[in-house]
């Protein structure tokens, strides 16, 4: 993995490509491997890779190959239901981050997926955890919040403990329409938010120019 580093700031984001072709052709490369798995690579992840490069996710994975598993499981032990730690599972493993149980007001929704400027609210509708009567109040909820400016995907467990690689299309495709970017684990997996968005978002910003400030 060589490329010629910039003098100042940062090569351009290698993402999945169009029709995933990048993402594609690395999936094919690491799934080789049986025994080791070794990189060779000639730049700075932490200061010439973007967050998010599927080389820097790689060379991440490589330094701590286990640290997918704790985020899942960590992640996993705050859901409220197995059917939400499956979904959590699936969103984690193609990159996204993503928060359990997120605070809204008295209640709370399902999984808030980590965006620069949105955060696309999953809720998982598990015939086993919802009753009809927590449906509609569901709903209603959603309702509210759609009009502050959520937006929210739902999946049925009925469709995802049958097909759960068609469950979540609609999700993957709706992060996508979001351009919310698989930004891989990181520091703000760990965050603790207390549900005032705008101070959540100055938090956010705070982190990332200390980051910026220390990469220079």
């Amino acid at each position: 993995m060589v490329d010629d580093p910039p003098n100042d700031g940062q090569l351009s984001l290698r993402d999945a490509g169009p029709k995933n072709i990048f993402k594609k052709r690395y999936n094919v490369a690491v799934s080789r491997a049986r025994d080791q798995l070794w990189i060779e690579y000639s730049m700075d992840p932490n200061a010439h890779l973007k967050s998010g490069d599927l080389r820097r996710r790689l060379i991440e994975h490589a330094w701590d190959p286990q640290a997918l598993l704790r985020t899942i499981e960590v992640r996993g032990a705050q859901t409220d239901s197995p059917f939400e730690k499956l979904v959590l599972k699936r969103l984690v493993d193609r990159g996204y981050r993503v928060h359990p149980q997120w605070p809204v007001g008295s209640r709370r929704i399902d999984l808030v997926g980590e965006g620069n400027t949105r955060r696309p609210a999953v809720e998982c509708d598990g015939e086993r955890w919802h009753t009809p009567e927590q449906l509609n109040g569901d709903l209603e909820r959603q309702a509210v919040l759609e009009r502050l400016g959520w937006t929210f995907v739902r999946i049925r467990g009925s469709v995802f403990f049958r097909d759960p690689d068609t469950a979540m299309i609609p999700v993957f495709t709706k992060l996508n329409e979001l351009e919310i970017e698989p930004l891989g684990s990181g520091e703000s997996q760990d965050v603790t938010y207390d549900g005032a968005p705008l101070v959540e978002r100055i938090r956010r910003r705070a982190q990332m120019l200390r980051a910026q400030w220390s990469a220079e």
